[in-house]
């Protein structure tokens, strides 16, 4: 069985590492000041050589003749394990799976032994983000204070999840991404290495689809290779259509003739092409025209071909850079919906659309509204029932009443609202504040803002600040939100307004009460009730007592009854 070709070419020394040069100086740097730390982070996307650079930095910690100071010779029995991953000194571990607290339980066990035959003892842990919170916590001791003979070299793509009481405690080295001019280098070498044949566009293509990753422009390199000669139409039938050549003679193509250019489009959805990837790459080398329309000189700091550069270079004379930018503009409007799951028919449609009617492209503008300058404000009586404010019709400003914006009346407002609510200043930015009549209206000119203020605590917190207005309302566009009660007027609520009784209910209880006022019971109950009567009380007040009273006087009639019986 043949060895893939991206462990055959993997790095085996820090002078064979593409891309990573502020991570390979701090590494050998330390090594030469002999200045290695006891914990290592290294972070950043897949394929980008972490785990590779870690497997160096421990044959160079290691190494019984090192080379330059820094680099590892490959010739020594260290090496040479290291490099078969037969060491007993350097442990590589899955964190995805060994991530329980009984791997890292069973590592602290074995940490305090010392190396078998190495300087050092290492431990690779790969994937390290994918360790449980438990495992996390049982490394933690031994991670900050380890034997001076242990360094710990963990790898990520997702830093974020790795908890900041381990990043702390560790030398946090990020890789980036490989550039797809790097990764052409390093695929020319291989194919030199590897007596391929290969075509110069077709390698830059797969630079570009490796997207950042070394790892996959090698995998991908082995299956043109698997499938026949590396050339560009290859590459197409693998990828599935939608090459950078592609979509270069497809914008020629639009330019001249936008009916073909629609056919050619659907034909590359037919042939398997991604509707993202599709558009991300139209982007791609529409922005790359963009560029170089507005700045010639750009041209060959792009990390493009040549054959790019030259298409890019004469193309550009036959746009003007306002259509350019609004062709950018479409693309992204499409690739939204099409990251979205829209169908492959319906973004093919939306694109010709908006392309041969550039004004259907754009957002719809909603007028400003005009704002009324009113005077300061002053203490308002609180505002009648929430029914009777959200059935309150918006007051139409006509020409008469209209004046200009005061940025001064807004400038006191967000004072206020940044003495008593960060959060609610911050969303009042884009405010254009005015009164109407007896309430504060806070037009907002972006919806997020409007949503964020309208949600429970921000409203409180907005009728709360501005609570010398009878309602504070928050307006976008023609959408309006009352914000909830100030606390005057929760209380008004709260305890609502006193019952209105029908004529003929008040009837009968004027009736009821009178005959209250005959009657002759000397219980306590009813005395009471009699003087409420006697004084114009309420008449469900007297009513309740009345009830209270003949409940007295049937618990007394009952306890006789039950006595006589004992006797």
């Amino acid at each position: 069985m043949s060895v893939s070709l991206y462990r055959k070419y993997g790095p085996q020394n820090f002078s064979n590492v593409t891309g990573q040069k502020a991570a390979i100086e701090v590494l050998t740097n330390s090594i030469l000041k002999d200045r290695v730390g006891h914990a290592y982070l290294f972070s950043g996307s897949r394929g980008c050589g972490k785990t590779s650079v870690a497997r160096i930095f421990a044959k160079a910690l290691n190494c019984l003749d090192r080379q330059k100071g820094f680099e590892p010779c490959g010739a020594c029995d260290n090496c040479k394990a290291i490099t078969a991953g037969e060491s007993l000194d350097v442990i590589e571990i899955d964190g995805a799976s060994n991530n329980g607290v009984e791997n890292i339980r069973g590592l602290k066990e074995n940490v305090t032994l010392a190396p078998f035959s190495s300087k050092y003892k290492i431990y690779i842990i790969d994937e390290v983000h994918m360790l449980s919170q438990g495992a996390f916590n049982a490394l933690l001791k031994t991670l900050e204070e380890p034997p001076e003979y242990v360094i710990f070299i963990m790898a990520t793509t997702e830093p974020n999840r790795v908890p900041v009481t381990i990043r702390s405690r560790c030398q946090h080295i990020p890789f980036h991404s490989i550039s797809p001019e790097d990764i052409f280098k390093r695929l020319e070498f291989v194919c030199q290495h590897e007596n391929l044949s290969a075509e110069s566009e077709a390698l830059w293509e797969i630079s570009r689809q490796a997207d950042g990753a070394l790892r996959d422009a090698l995998s991908l390199l082995e299956q043109v290779t698997a499938a026949g000669d590396v050339t560009l139409p290859n590459v197409e039938n693998i990828f599935g259509a939608g090459s950078r050549p592609a979509f270069e003679r497809w914008l020629k193509t639009l330019r001249e003739d936008p009916g073909q250019a629609y056919l050619n489009l659907k034909a590359m959805f037919d042939a398997g092409a991604s509707s993202v990837r599709v558009f991300e790459e139209m982007f791609s080398l529409v922005k790359n025209l963009w560029l170089v329309s507005k700045w010639q000189n750009i041209n060959s700091s792009l990390g493009i071909s040549e054959h790019e550069q030259k298409f890019l270079h004469d193309e550009a004379k036959n746009w003007t850079t306002e259509k350019i930018f609004n062709l950018l503009q479409i693309i992204l409007r499409v690739l939204t919906q099409a990251r979205l799951g829209v169908k492959n028919d319906i973004l093919i449609g939306m694109f010709m659309l908006y392309f041969e009617n550039p004004s259907a492209s754009a957002p719809v503008q909603v007028p400003s509204p005009v704002i009324m300058n009113a005077p300061s404000p002053v203490n308002i009586a609180p505002a009648p029932a929430a029914q009777a404010q959200q059935s309150k019709a918006p007051e139409v400003l006509t020409a008469a009443n209209q004046v200009e914006f005061d940025p001064a009346f807004k400038d006191s407002l967000l004072n206020q609202a940044h003495e008593k609510n960060f959060l609610v200043f911050c969303g009042l930015f884009d405010a254009r504040p005015y009164e109407r009549g007896q309430d504060l209206i806070l037009d907002l000119e972006h919806k997020y803002n409007y949503e964020v203020l309208r949600q429970d605590r921000n409203s409180v917190a907005l009728s709360e600040i501005f609570n010398n207005y009878s309602s504070v309302i928050l307006k976008y566009s023609t959408a309006e939100t009352f914000c909830a009660k100030t606390q005057a007027q929760a209380q008004a609520q709260a305890s609502g307004p006193e019952p209105v009784l029908m004529p003929k209910e008040s009837q009968e209880l004027q009736a009821e009460v009178k005959e209250v006022k005959k009657e002759s019971s000397s219980s306590p109950f009813a005395k009471i009730c009699r003087e409420f009567a006697n004084l114009g009380a309420k008449p469900e007040v007297i009513l309740m007592t009345r009830e209270e009273s003949q409940e007295e006087i049937e618990s007394e009639a009952a306890a006789e009854i039950e006595t006589e019986g004992d006797d």
